[in-house]
């Protein structure tokens, strides 16, 4: 006999061997059965899901010698015309070279003849939507009001591209990508029928190289077994097809991680070299960065998809990764591997993708940041001994500073608040006194003014405060002296004319005058004024700019934390500046 080819050879007789699709069979079934039959139906979906195949069987249901029936019996005369493909009730037109308005004509006018060779006339129009337009507007009355019994099935792989008024004549069905699972069970049936003995994990192979297409992949299992001799094991699978395998990426993976180009190129010479070409390795590189991404998920996501030993190894190189590295190498290959396949030197593009992905620059994660940043902080102000420093004897001393800063200054001493009196009113602003920009409200309980006989008797509380809010500020400050009140004014004084420029901006005298408000419950605008001896006038001179400002906050923090190669590194990475509670 003459060798039928697997895929014809094992195509579905009924509606129930059809795969997958049980959405449409079992709605097509139920209307064969009770009678409800639309005049013309749209199949949509991609290549070697069924659409044509469902479209035979719907012929064979309608015009079986014991149907209609969702059953048909296969074994009368009707049944076997249209499975061997020349039943005069069945008609199969190619749209791709049959489609011009001439050719709907003809459809139109035999039609109008009635069947010939069974109950019902079943048109199927496969790849309808290359009918032209103008055939396609010459089927519209015939698609709408057809001769009796007469059906039409339109099966199309691009359904965006037919005409809404088919769409609108027409009862639609999608067909969907079938899963690995479905397809790698299929091929293990036929190869039970074919008396072949098939390693699940070879069928799965060929199940994921389908890629949703159940002939594709009856196909490529015919391949396989055409060219094997009997073992058929994932090697040898590998090989005859050009598939490729997790272990192919394991080396390049370890030398991404290492960050070695070199030895990644050195893997990928290997891999090449037993004769895997560079557009099946990146079409299977995408696969594999999307693995990974699924696995540093949930390694639930991927059950059953892989074998366990490829499972356990790549959740061991997943967790090297982070999600948002992932993510980006997954669209970053899927774009190069588009541009390998049409590529004239598709391996100088797989080799630089190789080295590009080596000397990725990963992503990172501030609140990971922040959580080493604690972390170390913790360590630091924990790495106690047993001297009476809090250090062990043979330990350097501690050179890290604790995290945030303000806490030094808010475990120091503060000096007593000088005792107020319970019944005395509180102080009010002095008449024709200017309150300075957004200061807050006099407080009822507010410390003793500054304006006592000490100058400085909350100087040292107001530093701090100024510092908790903006450590350079504070230590600004620490460079200056209080000069008191005058008038509507305090008075501070800087003996550093630079110091003087880096106060003397909006929001820094903003943020000192609300602090003065809250420290003595008097409104008063903060005046800045250099010490006499200076080198500088004392008038002081014009206000900085805000980058500037924020400039010199910046390296202030370097030097604040220059003991932390972290603090340093976030800082002059993210060109950020240091804010503490």
């Amino acid at each position: 006999m003459e060798y039928r080819v697997l895929a014809l050879k094992y195509r579905p007789g009924g509606f129930e061997e059809i795969v997958g699709q049980q959405a449409v069979t079992s709605v097509l079934a139920g209307a064969v059965d009770q009678g409800r039959l639309a005049q013309a139906y749209l199949f949509s979906g991609p290549r070697g899901c069924g659409k044509t195949t469902t479209a035979r069987i719907l012929a064979k249901a309608l015009n079986c010698e014991r149907g209609p029936t969702s059953q048909p019996c296969g074994e009368c005369a009707s049944c076997k015309a249209v499975a061997a493909g020349n039943s005069l009730a069945v008609i199969e037109i190619d749209a791709a070279s049959s489609g011009g308005v001439d050719d709907i004509r003809g459809v139109r006018a035999e039609a109008a003849l009635g069947s010939m060779g069974g109950r019902y006339k079943v048109y199927i129009l496969d790849e309808a939507h290359q009918i032209s337009a103008h055939g396609a507007n010459a089927l519209l009355k015939t698609l709408e009001e057809p001769p009796p019994n007469t059906v039409f099935v339109l099966a199309t792989t691009e359904p965006h591209k037919i005409l809404p008024t088919i769409h609108s004549r027409c009862q639609r069905f999608a067909f969907r990508l079938l899963g690995a699972d479905e397809i790698a069970g299929r091929l293990g049936t036929i190869c039970e029928r074919e008396n072949v003995a098939v390693p699940a994990e070879s069928l799965q192979a060929i199940a994921r190289r389908a890629d949703g297409s159940m002939r594709d992949g009856i196909t490529l299992l015919d391949q396989a077994l055409a060219a094997s001799d009997g073992a058929l094991d994932l090697d040898a699978v590998t090989g005859i097809l050009g598939l490729t395998r997790h272990d192919h990426y394991f080396a390049l993976d370890e030398a991404w991680q290492a960050e070695d180009a070199a030895a990644a190129l050195r893997a990928l010479d290997t891999v090449l070299g037993t004769g895997l070409g560079a557009r099946e390795f990146a079409l299977g590189l995408v696969r594999h960065f999307r693995d990974l991404l699924f696995l540093r998920l949930d390694p639930g996501l991927l059950a059953g998809e892989m074998g366990a030993d490829d499972h356990a190894r790549c959740a061991e190189l997943a967790a090297g990764w982070q999600v948002e590295d992932l993510l980006h190498l997954t669209r970053l290959v899927g774009e190069r591997a588009d541009q390998i396949r049409y590529a004239s030197q598709p391996r100088v593009l797989l080799e630089t993708l190789v080295v590009e992905i080596a000397r990725f620059e990963r992503r990172v994660v501030l609140a990971e940041l922040l959580g080493r940043l604690r972390a170390l902080d913790g360590a630091s102000a924990g790495s106690g001994g047993a001297g009476p420093s809090g250090q062990g004897d043979d330990d350097p001393p501690a050179r890290s500073r604790p995290w945030p800063s303000a806490r030094a200054a808010s475990a120091a001493p503060r000096p007593a608040p000088a005792p107020r009196v319970e019944d005395a009113p509180s102080p009010r602003p002095q008449p024709g006194a200017m309150a300075s920009p957004g200061a807050a409200a006099p407080r009822p309980d507010a410390p003793a003014a500054m304006a006592g006989d000490d100058p400085a008797e909350l100087w040292g509380e107001f530093v701090r405060q100024v510092g908790r809010s903006m450590k350079s500020l504070g230590s600004f400050l620490e460079r200056a002296r209080p000069g008191g009140p005058s008038g509507k004014h305090y008075r501070i004084v800087v003996e550093n004319p630079f110091h003087l420029a880096m106060l003397d901006t909006p929001e820094h005298l903003r943020l000192m005058g609300d602090t003065l408000a809250g420290l003595t419950g008097q409104a008063r605008a903060i005046r800045l004024e250099l010490a006499a001896g200076s080198a500088t006038a004392a008038a002081p001179g014009p206000r900085i700019s805000a980058e500037r400002a924020a400039e010199a906050r910046r390296e202030q923090a370097l030097s604040d934390h220059a003991d932390s190669p972290l603090i340093q590194d976030l800082l002059q990475r993210f060109d950020g500046e240091v804010l503490e509670d």
